[in-house]
């Protein structure tokens, strides 16, 4: 959520004049199309399919203790603890009848994904377009798998496909809306596993 402050920082020091239509044209927040629409849906089940496809990767480099996830990390964010279904905890947080933790995690994981898009796709990108012309969406994709999800390093191969796929969107509808729509529907499967966890109880065999 810190690059809401930065992305916001940067902006002054280019010189950009404080309007509204200044902000929104500057990080190319442009109404998409209809058919700007149909390649945003396009993007969505790309990212979901190879993110399913790819996932073995990630269980196999979380093996070696080079790449090993930290143990504290819970599935399936960690792919090397099997996942409950339905779950029954959130990193430590009881999910069954707590509405509160899905109202509270949902606008601030869009925020953050806003956040993220404001900073890599609406002030980094047409930048990078400028410097690398179309393969603009390649560098600032690997920049972001790379450089901001070093953390997730068993991830390094198999999260590729979304991490590419976000800044191609934007670059080809010149709109930071299609990135932040295919990110924000590509991660929200976790919500409705979170949403699946408060609703039913998970029944443990004695």
């Amino acid at each position: 959520m810190s690059l809401f402050p930065v992305s916001l920082l940067l902006y002054h020091l280019e010189g950009n004049t404080w309007t509204w239509q200044n902000i929104l044209e500057r990080f190319r927040f442009n109404p998409l199309t209809e058919n700007d629409w149909y390649w945003v849906v396009g993007a969505i089940i790309f990212t979901i399919v190879f993110d399913q496809l790819l996932e073995p990767l990630g269980k196999f480099f979380a093996r070696f203790p080079i790449f090993a996830p930290p143990s504290y990390l819970p599935a399936p964010f960690n792919p090397l603890k099997k996942m409950e279904l339905p779950p029954s905890e959130f990193f430590g947080v009881t999910l069954y009848g707590n509405w509160k933790i899905i109202t509270i995690f949902i606008p601030l994981h869009l925020f953050a994904m806003l956040c993220e898009e404001l900073m890599w796709r609406g002030f980094f990108l047409p930048i990078q377009q400028e410097i690398f012309g179309n393969w603009a969406w390649v560098v600032n994709g690997l920049l972001w798998a790379w450089v901001i999800h070093a953390c997730l390093k068993w991830h390094f191969i198999n999260m590729l496909p979304s991490m590419l796929i976000a800044p191609w969107i934007a670059q080809f509808t010149n709109s930071t809306w299609a990135s932040f729509v295919t990110h924000s529907v590509g991660n929200s499967l976790l919500w409705i596993l979170l949403l699946i966890g408060i609703i039913k109880k998970l029944n443990l065999k004695t």
